[in-house]
């Protein structure tokens, strides 16, 4: 009997300190979260600045402005069919050969295995006609666009299935032996939405991913080519002793073409930071805005979090 009252004894000790802890933390709220957001006028003229009123003292406060990609009701949205799948790059080239060595293809059915069984036994459309090329009198030290400027994109839409991965690929065919040297930067593959879908841009391949694991190279046969990257370009080097036809291929990890961004807050405070009263914004377009303010609690064995939205008109 001892032994049990001794047990109740520390159990009650270990409830009330845990208890007192709780409610000795700074800005504890049992159930009377007191966070709560309100504008200080209704509507405001376009270039003026919208002054949003806050309550009680969350540890974190995210925003979302209501603008195209900061809406709270798309912050988990990543698939979005209805977009055109845009690419360019710029291209240059070095010992030119007599004709194109250079081809982009792209696959709906590779499985992802980078060798060359699985890379053959893919089917491949090929893309080339869809860009321009350096034609024999380029110069050896420019890089050129794949469109006829540089603004120019290649619409792949038709190439590929929405919602379904596919694969990009930079195909090297040796077709004369001499050593010559692509040299592929500026890449970048975007999914484009008409205007009245009122979708961001989204970004399924920018330069930077050119050197970072997302494309791998694989040769076929006894291809003595390589391919290589530097911080701002992708290099296939042949040697002037390959094997004629001999292939090296670069090919992407598994692209997307329905693939959008989440939209995205900004944190306006954090845990570090006092409590803050008024948060100003200012909106660059006129419209009704639906402004969402996500307010996250995080003390000693307590989080909770509370989401106020404001409607915003500017005019």
């Amino acid at each position: 009997m001892y032994m049990i009252n001794k047990f109740i004894l520390g159990a009650f000790v270990f409830f009330s300190i845990l208890t007192s802890c709780k409610k000795e933390t700074p800005g504890y709220v049992e159930n009377n979260l007191n966070f709560n957001a309100s504008l200080s006028m209704d509507s405001v003229a376009l270039g003026d600045t919208s002054s949003f009123l806050l309550s009680d003292n969350p540890d974190f406060i995210s925003f979302y402005s209501g603008e195209l990609g900061h809406q709270y009701i798309f912050k988990d949205r990543t698939i979005l069919d209805g977009g055109s799948l845009k690419v360019k790059y710029e291209t240059r080239i070095q010992n030119k050969p007599a004709d194109s060595s250079l081809d982009v293809l792209i696959s709906t059915d590779f499985n992802g295995m980078y060798d060359s069984a699985n890379v053959a036994s893919a089917n491949w459309k090929l893309i080339s006609n869809k860009f321009v090329f350096p034609d024999p009198s380029a110069s050896l030290s420019v890089f050129y666009p794949s469109g006829v400027t540089s603004a120019d994109f290649a619409d792949l839409t038709d190439s590929v299935i929405p919602g379904q991965p596919f694969y990009y690929a930079y195909r090297y065919t040796n077709r004369t032996p001499s050593g010559i040297i692509w040299s592929i930067g500026k890449l970048g593959m975007y999914n484009v939405f008409p205007a009245e879908m009122a979708v961001p841009n989204a970004t399924v391949i920018d330069s930077n991913q050119i050197n970072s694991g997302s494309f791998a190279g694989v040769k076929m046969g006894d291809s003595l080519s390589r391919w290589s990257t530097s911080s701002t370009y992708l290099k296939c080097t042949n040697s002037s002793s390959a094997p004629i036809d001999a292939q090296y291929w670069y090919i992407s990890r598994p692209l997307n073409p329905s693939a959008v961004a989440p939209d995205a807050p900004i944190v306006i405070k954090n845990i570090t930071q006092n409590p803050l009263a008024v948060f100003k914004y200012k909106y660059n377009q006129p419209g009704v805005y639906k402004a969402t303010f996500v307010a996250s609690y995080s003390r000693l064995n307590f989080e909770k979090t509370v989401i106020k939205e404001v409607n915003v008109i500017v005019y």
